[in-house]
């Protein structure tokens, strides 16, 4: 098992140690960290505008620029949190707590050190555990069939609906609005079977998930920040503090960063929690076993910033292995890597833990190792130029979204068709948002669609026209005890508050 482990590793080296794979990182995670840093992007609206650019090139390339940008914008989203006590995304929420106090009392470029360094020693403590741990991946996979794989993700649905923000139905509602979409056009099980086009051709392929990924993302979200007519303050306090204290702080408090990584490694990896749970779950231990600290929690605490920095890059491994093992995203944004994935030509599942896909699987989480030194570099280096990017006006950042947004999906199949759909997608989405939907458990329905329903095709064919297989298999039947479960839980927190 170790020797395959090597062997993979060896030729993951090969491919991502490559000039054009390097220089694709570097590329990618700059980036990253230049939409994190910028109030009203974050990861997940930044990855899902690079994905169609990413269509025609090579899939190792394609995957590390994505996974490297995704790493770079974890990190950037700490630089409005520190400086404006604005998070760049919610994954970056828990770092307002301590880091803009220390901003406050002119400590900012010690704050953005101690970011930059417990998050790529925290990325790196979860790459090493993810790289070891899918060793143990593939015999844990053997066992799971087709009637698994479709509990998994109606599983995984569920899950994510009772972890988002706001009412669970309202969530659930939102996930099946998503699966719905995926119904749309010629049904796998044969031509014949030709579902809500409405006698339109372009939808007789059914709707890409890309301009309904970028419509949900990209222009719903700036549509959201467009109404929001609250202003972003800056600090006035200029940017004081040690780049080399804050490294000397960080590695003071190994311990607190390495159970930190651990904890945000686990987290994430738990679907639909994703860097927000894993940020404020650290912070709290963290917070519990710092009662005696000279400095207390809320003012200033050095070593609050490193639990939040360092599980918040953690936790992107933790959410790639549900992604890799099961194609059940752990977060908004593996969602986006799992969509790469597709577009791609790769499935998760077994695939990418034997043979090339595993080589594959471990040059991703290379690909991050080598964004962590990026973000270290970039990071310790550019502190005083990156708190700049907080104070770009969002009549900006808007139109260069939409502008984006459109050249993206127009680029991919040059045609307008696509464009229409991630207008109309991006008009839902507001509404959704307005009234209270979740985005989230949409795109996951979206993304996760195909891959149920042609689970639940070939389960009723295995079982003879029903689904009885899923009850007669004691993992899928656990998953429908589970699924069961989640689904009343807010029944019987109903009957339990009545009086």
């Amino acid at each position: 098992m170790l020797g395959e482990l090597f062997d993979a590793l060896a030729a993951a080296f090969l491919l991502v140690t490559t000039v054009e794979s390097i220089l694709w990182i570097i590329f990618g995670t700059v980036l990253g960290i230049v939409v994190g840093a910028i109030p009203g992007i974050g990861p997940a609206l930044g990855t899902a505008l690079a994905l169609p650019f990413t269509v025609y090139m090579d899939p190792i390339f394609a995957l590390l620029f994505i996974i490297s940008l995704y790493d770079g914008a974890m990190y950037g989203g700490s630089i409005p949190s520190i400086l404006m006590n604005t998070p760049g995304d919610g994954s970056a929420a828990a770092s307002t707590l301590e880091g803009y106090p220390m901003a406050k009392q002119g400590k900012a470029v010690t704050a953005l050190s101690i970011s930059s360094t417990a998050s790529a020693v925290g990325g790196v403590i979860g790459d090493t555990i993810a790289v070891f741990g899918s060793m143990f991946m593939l015999p844990f996979l053997l066992l799971f069939g087709t009637p698994e794989y479709l509990m998994l993700g109606v599983f995984g649905i569920v899950l994510v609906s009772l972890v988002s923000k706001g009412a669970f139905y309202k969530a659930l509602i939102s996930a099946l609005f998503g699966l719905v979409i995926t119904t749309v056009g010629i049904a796998p099980g044969g031509a014949a079977d030709v579902r809500y086009t409405f006698h339109m051709l372009e939808l007789y392929d059914g709707i890409s998930f890309l301009p309904i990924l970028l419509g949900l993302f990209g222009v719903a979200t700036m549509a959201t920040l467009y109404a929001d007519d609250r202003k972003k303050i800056a600090i006035t306090d200029t940017l004081g503090g040690s780049r080399m204290e804050g490294i000397k702080i960080t590695l003071r408090h190994w311990h607190t960063l390495l159970k930190s990584s651990v904890i945000g490694f686990i987290v994430g990896a738990i679907p639909g929690t994703g860097g927000t749970v894993a940020t404020f779950v650290s912070y709290g231990e963290a917070a519990r076993t710092g009662k005696k600290d000279k400095i207390p929690f809320g003012t200033g605490n050095p070593r609050g910033l490193i639990a939040t920095e360092s599980a918040n890059n953690a936790s992107i491994d933790g959410a790639m292995i549900p992604t890799l093992l099961f194609g059940i995203p752990g977060s908004a944004t593996t969602a986006i890597v799992l969509a790469a994935m597709l577009l791609h030509g790769l499935r998760p599942g077994v695939s990418m833990f034997q043979g090339d896909g595993y080589a594959m699987t471990l040059a991703l989480f290379l690909g991050l190792l080598y964004s962590e030194i990026v973000i270290s570099i970039i990071g310790l280096s550019s502190v005083r130029l990156l708190g700049k990017l907080t104070t770009i006006n969002k009549h900006i950042i808007i139109p260069a979204v939409l502008l984006m947004s459109v050249i993206g999906i127009f680029s991919v199949h040059f045609n307008w068709f696509d464009v229409i759909v991630m207008l109309a997608a991006g008009v839902v989405g507001f509404l959704m948002v307005k009234f209270g939907f979740p985005l989230i458990p949409a795109i996951i329905g979206v993304v996760l669609g195909s891959i149920i329903e042609e689970n639940l095709l070939r389960t009723i064919e295995l079982s003879g026209g029903n689904l009885s297989l899923i009850i007669e298999r004691p993992i899928s039947l656990l998953l429908l005890v589970m699924v069961l479960w989640i689904i009343c839980i807010p029944i019987r927190n109903i009957f339990r508050h009545k009086p």
